[in-house]
C-alpha cells in the first residue's frame, strides 16, 4: 500500500539538500497532503441499534478529533468518509458512546448500550419531576412524538385514545373553538367535571398552547399524584410541558401542513321538493287535516325537474324557478386548512433558547366560519453563574374568527324546504310557490346576517430564577402574568334581509331602514397573576437511602371584567361606529375576581430503589368561601414495592420490572360560584303609593358554612415489563368518594322570592379499572410499536335528597292510590342509588300479540309485540282496553289525531291500569357518560418509511335523540324532512289494505303534524346506543436519506400524508356521538400533506 507518511518525509529530506527548493517543497507537501489523505479515504456505512434491536435515530457519528460528522436517519443508518486508522465515535442521548477503529471494513453494525431505561424516563408530576421507576401514583403521559405531524388545530383533539382512563371528546368542530370535553376517570360529582389544566407550572387553558410547542402532556389521576394541587384537583390534573432549548446545537425546523377538510358526518334531508310536498300532505291527512299543497303544484315541480335547463316565460331556468335544493350541500363544503410553524432551538453551555412562530388558517366546513390564528413562543434559560439560573417562558396569540352565525344556521337547518334557492345572482332566495309557508327560512341568511369582528388576544409570560444554595438544596421563584381579551363588534347585514322569488323575479323582503338597525360593541378581559416559591432538597445517605423533599408557597389572583353597549338608529349602513348611531339601547358590564393562597409540600423516600414512600400535603385558602370555612387541607400518602429488584426475582429473567403501588388521599374542588356563600342582590319591581318603583332585594340567601367538595381516592396499581421491556403492562384499580357536593335545597314559599342558598349536600362514589398494554421492537428491518388502553368507570349517587319511595297506599276514603316522593328527592338528573344523569323515561309497551283471553275479555299483556299499532287487530285491542276502563296515555282515544295506526303505546309499570301516566317511567341504568373508554395505536417503520394509526372510542352510554326533522316522524309545514325517516316510515291506508304504498312493518312511526303520542313522549323508543369508535389518525411518512439531505445542509427531512377522523363506527343515528346528542358544527374529516424539515 502506498505510504503517505514515507513519501512526505522523503520529499522534505531532498528539499533540505537543494537550496531554494526547500520552501517550495514544504508548500507543495502541504498542498498535496489533503489530496493524498482523500485518495485513501473510503465510505463507511452502517446501522445503529440499541440492545433490543431497535433502530437509534439522530445519533451523532463523527471522526475523532475532527469536525467531520453526520447523523443517523429513522432507520439508524449513516454513511461517512473515513481513513484506515481513524476512530469513529457514535453518540446518542441516553446511550454510552461507542468508539470504532477503522480497519479494512467498509460497514459497521453498531449496538449502543443504554445508560438508562424507559423506567428512568423523567415524568413531570407537579412542582417537580420523578423517574418513572420511582412513581407511586397513577400517572399517564403523552410525548411530543405522539401528537406531532398530525393535521390538528388544537391540543385537546390530539389526545383522544392515548391516555388510559381519560375520556376526551370534541364537542364542536367549529374553527376557533377548542370545544373539548375532558373527563378523567369518569364523572364523580354533580358539579363540573373538567380537570385542572397546568401549563409549565401555571394554571392555564389548553387552547392557549400550540400543539407543536408541547414536549409532554401528563395526567395526574389519583390522590398521590394530584393532591399537591389540593382544592383544584378533584377532577384530575393535566400538566402540559413545553419544549426547551438544547445545548451546544442550533436547529431551525419548519413544519407545514396543508389539509383538505370535510364534515365528518351530515344529516340527509329529502331534496326533491315534489316529494317533500307529498310527505307534508301525508302528515296532514294522517291526522285528519287538509293537504297543504295542490296536485297541480306538485305535478309542475315533477315536470320541471325533468327539464332543469329549460326556461320559464321570464327566462329563468327551471333549476332556479323550480328548485330542488340540497341544503346540506349548500351549507357545507370542503375547504383547505393551512398550518405553518417555524422553530429555532439551540444554546450553549451557559444558555438555551427556543423560539417558535405559528400560523393557522382554518376555513372550516361552512362558509363564513373561518378562523385565523397567529402564535409566538419564547422559552429562554441562562445560567448566570454556578449557583444562579434564570429564564422566561412567554407565549402570545392573536386569533380572528369569522362572524358566521352558526348557532342560527344549525337552529334553522331543518326549518326550510328544498323549494327555496339559497343564493343566486348575488341575491338570497325566498319560497317559490304561494302554497309554501312564507316563514320558511333561508339558512344562508342566518349564516351571513351579522357583520363585524371577533378577535381574541392572549399573552402569557413567566419569569423564574433557580438558586443552587448548597449541594442538593435549591430554591426556585416563579412569577407569571397571563391575559386574555376578546373584542366583539357586530351589526346587522342589510343585504341578508333582501330575498327574492326568482321564478317570478319579484323581491319579497327588503333591507330594513338604517334607523331600525343596531350596532353593538363588546369587550371582556381577564388576567391572572401567579407567584410560586419552592424550596427543594435531595440527598442520598449511605448509598441505600434516597430522600427528596420540597416545600412551597403559591398565590393566584384572577380578575374578569367586561363591557357591552348597543345603540340603535344608523344614519347610513356604512356608518356604524357608536358615536354615529343615535339612541343607546343597552349598556351592561360586570367585574369579578377571586384568589387562592396555598402552602404545600412533598417528601419522597427510597430504600435501595426497592421500597418507595411518598407523602403530600397542601393547605389552600380560597376567597370563594367565607373567612370561617375557606381553609382546606388535602393530604395523601403512597407506597411502592419494586418486586423485580428482590433477590428471589434474580433468576426470573423474563420479568424486567414488576412494581406494586398503592395510594390514599384527599382531593378537593371549589365548584361553587365566586360569591355563592354570600347573599346577592338584584333589582326588583314593587308598588309604592300605587306607583311602580324599583329597588334592591335579596336575590339569594347566604351560607357562611359553605365549603369544599371533598374527594377521597384509593388506588392500587401494578407496573410490569417483560422480555427485556418489550412488553409493558400497567393496571390500576381505584375508588373515589366525593362528599359535600354542591347543590341547592328546597325552601318554603314563605321564605319569599329569594333563591335557596348553595349547600354541601350530595355524595357520589366513582370506581373503575384501567389497563394499558404496549410492545415494541424490530423484526428484521421492520420496527414496530403497538399499544392499547382500556378503562371501565361507573358512578352512583350515594347521598342526595333522600331515597325514592313509590308504593300503593290506602287513602282516607279507603281507596288504593299510588304514591311517589320523586319530586322531592329527584332533581337535575340526580337520585340516591342511581348514576349521575341516569335516563328516566317511559317504556314502550311490549305485548305478546295474544289480544284476548279464552273468555273473550281483553288480555292486558296481549297487545302489540313492539308497542307500535300496526294492524287492525292491534287497534281493536286498544279499543277493547279503553272500553274495559283502562287508560292509554297520552292520547287515550282511538282516532287519527289521538291514537291511530303507526302510533306507540306505553307500558303500565306500576300496575294501576293507567298506561303511560307519570308513574310509568323507569331508570334505564345508562346515561350519556361512557362506561368503557379505549384507545389503540400502532407504528411501523421500514427503510425510511413509517406508518402510524390511532383508534379511539367509547361505549356503554345512551343518548336520547328525539329531534324534529332529524330522526322523528314529526313534520312541520315549511320545514325539511329527514330522508331516512320517510324511507322506512309507517303507512297504512285503512280504506285500502292492498295499497302498494302500505308499510306496516316500518321502523319509524307515521308522519304527523301534531304528535303528542310519539314525539311528545320521552320514552325509551328514542334512546340509542351512543357507543362509537373512530379512526382518529393515519399517517404514512418517509424520511429522506442522509445522502440526499446532507448535500443541502439539512439534518432531517420528512414528508407525510395524514388523515384525521377518517372512519366512524356507530349505531347512533345522529351526526356524531363524539360531539354529543345534539346537532352542532360537525367534527372535521381531514386529508393532509405535510413536510417537516430541520436545518
Amino acid at each position: 500500500m502506498f505510504k503517505t507518511k514515507n513519501l512526505l518525509m522523503r520529499l522534505l529530506r531532498i528539499s533540505c539538500l537543494l537550496p531554494g527548493v526547500k520552501h517550495f517543497t514544504i508548500l507543495g507537501a502541504l498542498f498535496l497532503l489533503p489530496m493524498l489523505i482523500l485518495a485513501q479515504s473510503k465510505t463507511i456505512s452502517g446501522t445503529v441499534k440499541d440492545e433490543n434491536g431497535k433502530f437509534v435515530a439522530s445519533a451523532s457519528v463523527t471522526i475523532k478529533n475532527l469536525t467531520t460528522g453526520t447523523t443517523t436517519n429513522e432507520l439508524g443508518q449513516f454513511s461517512i468518509l473515513a481513513v484506515k486508522g481513524q476512530t469513529i465515535l457514535i453518540k446518542a442521548v441516553n446511550f454510552e458512546t461507542l468508539a470504532v477503529i477503522i480497519g479494512n471494513q467498509t460497514s459497521i453494525n453498531a449496538t449502543l448500550k443504554s445508560t438508562t431505561t424507559n423506567l428512568d424516563d423523567v415524568i413531570v408530576v407537579g412542582y417537580a419531576t420523578q423517574k418513572k421507576v420511582n412513581l407511586t401514583g397513577a400517572v399517564a403521559t403523552v410525548t411530543a412524538k405522539q401528537i406531532e405531524n398530525r393535521p390538528i388545530v388544537n391540543l385537546s383533539s390530539s389526545l383522544g385514545g392515548l391516555l388510559p382512563g381519560v375520556y376526551i371528546a370534541q364537542t364542536s368542530g367549529k374553527p376557533g373553538s377548542d370545544g373539548a370535553n375532558i373527563v378523567v376517570r369518569g364523572r364523580g360529582t354533580l358539579s363540573g367535571s373538567s380537570p385542572l389544566i397546568v401549563i409549565d407550572g401555571v394554571v392555564g387553558s389548553l387552547d392557549a398552547v400550540n400543539p407543536l410547542d408541547v414536549e409532554t402532556v401528563t395526567v395526574l389521576k389519583d390522590a398521590a399524584s394530584a393532591s399537591i394541587y389540593g382544592s383544584q384537583s378533584g377532577n384530575g390534573v393535566v400538566l402540559v410541558t413545553t419544549k426547551k432549548g438544547q445545548k451546544n446545537k442550533t436547529t431551525i425546523t419548519y413544519n407545514g401542513v396543508f389539509s383538505s377538510t370535510a364534515p365528518m358526518n351530515l344529516p340527509q334531508f329529502v331534496t326533491n321538493y315534489a316529494d317533500n310536498m307529498r310527505y307534508t300532505n301525508e302528515a296532514h291527512t294522517n291526522v285528519g287535516q287538509a293537504a297543504k299543497y295542490s296536485g297541480m303544484t306538485i305535478n309542475a315541480w315533477d315536470s320541471a325537474s325533468k327539464i332543469p335547463n329549460s326556461l320559464n316565460p321570464l327566462g329563468v331556468p327551471n333549476y332556479i324557478a323550480y328548485p330542488n335544493t340540497d341544503w346540506v350541500d349548500a351549507l357545507f363544503s370542503n375547504n383547505l386548512t393551512q398550518n405553518h410553524n417555524i422553530s429555532i432551538n439551540g444554546g450553549s453551555d451557559k444558555s438555551t433558547y427556543l423560539f417558535s412562530i405559528g400560523y393557522l388558517n382554518n376555513q372550516g366546513t361552512i362558509q363564513n366560519t373561518w378562523s385565523k390564528r397567529y402564535q409566538l413562543r419564547a422559552n429562554i434559560e441562562a445560567k448566570v453563574n454556578k449557583f444562579l439560573t434564570v429564564g422566561t417562558q412567554t407565549f402570545a396569540l392573536f386569533q380572528e374568527n369569522a362572524m358566521g352565525n352558526t348557532s342560527g344556521a344549525f337552529t334553522y337547518l331543518r326549518q326550510t324546504t328544498p323549494g327555496i334557492v339559497p343564493f343566486y345572482d348575488n341575491k338570497y332566495g325566498f319560497a317559490q310557490t304561494p302554497e309554501e309557508n312564507q316563514q320558511a327560512n333561508n339558512i344562508l341568511v342566518f349564516l351571513n346576517n351579522t357583520l363585524g369582528k371577533d378577535q381574541t388576544s392572549r399573552f402569557n409570560t413567566s419569569v423564574y430564577a433557580n438558586v443552587a444554595i448548597v449541594k442538593g438544596l435549591s430554591f426556585e421563584s416563579r412569577f407569571n402574568y397571563q391575559m386574555r381579551q376578546n373584542e366583539f363588534r357586530s351589526r346587522t347585514n342589510p343585504d341578508a334581509s333582501v330575498r327574492w322569488n326568482f321564478a317570478s323575479q319579484v323581491q319579497q323582503t327588503f333591507a330594513p331602514d338604517p334607523s331600525t338597525l343596531s350596532s353593538s360593541y363588546g369587550f371582556d378581559k381577564n388576567y391572572q397573576i401567579t407567584i410560586d416559591n419552592v424550596l427543594r432538597y435531595t440527598t442520598t445517605i449511605a448509598t441505600d437511602h434516597t430522600i427528596s423533599a420540597f416545600a412551597g408557597y403559591n398565590q393566584l389572583y384572577y380578575n374578569l371584567y367586561n363591557l357591552n353597549a348597543s345603540k340603535q338608529g344608523m344614519v347610513d349602513y356604512s356608518i356604524y361606529v357608536p358615536s354615529a348611531v343615535l339612541l343607546p339601547t343597552s349598556t351592561t358590564g360586570t367585574e369579578s375576581d377571586w384568589a387562592i393562597r396555598s402552602l404545600f409540600g412533598r417528601v419522597n423516600y427510597s430504600f435501595k430503589g426497592k421500597y418507595l414512600l411518598e407523602g403530600n400535603i397542601r393547605r389552600d385558602a380560597v376567597s370563594r368561601f367565607s373567612p370561617d370555612s375557606r381553609v382546606g387541607i388535602f393530604p395523601s400518602a403512597s407506597a411502592g414495592w419494586r418486586i423485580s429488584e428482590e433477590n428471589f426475582m434474580k433468576n426470573v429473567t423474563w420479568v424486567s420490572n414488576l412494581k406494586l403501588r398503592a395510594s390514599y388521599g384527599d382531593l378537593g374542588s371549589y365548584a361553587s360560584g365566586l360569591y355563592d356563600w354570600q347573599s346577592t342582590y338584584s333589582t326588583r319591581l314593587y308598588s309604592f303609593n300605587n306607583v311602580q318603583a324599583s329597588g334592591l332585594a335579596v336575590g339569594r340567601y347566604s351560607n357562611n358554612a359553605l365549603q369544599w367538595e371533598s374527594t377521597n381516592v384509593k388506588n392500587i396499581g401494578i407496573d410490569a415489563s417483560f422480555f427485556g421491556r418489550k412488553l409493558n403492562v400497567e393496571l390500576d384499580v381505584f375508588r373515589r368518594n366525593t362528599a359535600g357536593i354542591l347543590s341547592t335545597i328546597s325552601i318554603p314559599i314563605t321564605a319569599g322570592i329569594a333563591s335557596a342558598p348553595t349547600v354541601n349536600l350530595a355524595g357520589v362514589q366513582n370506581q373503575g379499572l384501567e389497563l394499558s398494554l404496549g410492545t415494541s421492537g424490530n423484526i428484521g428491518k421492520v420496527g414496530y410499536s403497538i399499544s392499547g388502553n382500556f378503562a371501565i368507570t361507573e358512578n352512583v349517587v350515594t347521598k342526595y335528597r333522600g331515597k325514592l319511595d313509590e308504593k300503593f297506599v290506602t287513602d282516607a276514603n279507603g281507596v288504593k292510590v299510588y304514591q311517589s316522593n320523586l319530586g322531592a328527592v329527584y332533581n337535575a338528573g340526580a337520585l340516591e342509588g342511581k348514576m349521575i344523569g341516569e335516563h328516566y323515561v317511559y317504556n314502550v309497551y311490549k305485548g305478546t300479540g295474544k289480544y284476548f283471553n279464552a273468555d273473550g275479555t281483553v288480555n292486558i299483556t296481549g297487545g302489540p309485540k313492539d308497542g307500535m299499532i300496526r294492524t287492525e287487530e292491534d287497534i281493536n285491542w286498544v279499543k277493547a282496553m279503553l272500553t274495559a276502563g283502562y287508560k292509554m296515555r297520552p292520547g287515550n282515544a282511538v282516532r287519527k289525531d289521538a291514537i291511530w295506526y303507526g302510533d306507540l303505546l306505553y307500558a303500565d309499570l306500576n300496575g294501576d291500569g293507567d298506561y303511560g301516566n307519570s308513574y310509568d317511567r323507569s331508570f334505564t341504568g345508562t346515561s350519556t357518560l361512557p362506561k368503557y373508554v379505549f384507545g389503540f395505536n400502532a407504528e411501523f417503520t421500514w427503510n425510511g418509511f413509517d406508518i402510524f394509526m390511532l383508534w379511539s372510542g367509547a361505549t356503554g352510554m345512551q343518548y336520547q335523540f328525539n329531534a324534529d326533522g332529524y330522526n322523528n316522524s314529526y313534520v312541520v309545514y315549511g320545514n325539511a324532512i329527514n330522508a331516512s325517516v320517510v324511507a322506512d316510515r309507517y303507512y297504512y291506508n285503512e280504506t285500502n289494505p292492498a295499497d302498494p304504498n302500505n308499510n306496516i312493518n316500518a321502523a319509524n312511526t307515521r308522519l304527523k303534524v301534531t304528535d303528542g303520542q310519539n314525539k311528545g313522549v320521552s320514552s325509551n323508543w328514542w334512546l340509542y346506543d351512543a357507543g362509537w369508535m373512530k379512526l382518529k389518525n393515519v399517517q404514512i411518512g418517509y424520511n429522506l436519506p442522509n445522502s440526499v439531505i446532507n448535500k443541502m445542509s439539512i439534518q432531517k427531512a420528512r414528508i407525510y400524508f395524514s388523515g384525521e377522523n377518517l372512519l366512524l363506527f356507530t349505531k347512533y343515528p345522529g351526526l356524531d356521538p363524539e360531539i354529543g346528542s345534539g346537532i352542532d358544527y360537525p367534527t372535521m374529516k381531514q386529508y393532509a400533506f405535510g413536510i417537516n424539515v430541520t436545518f
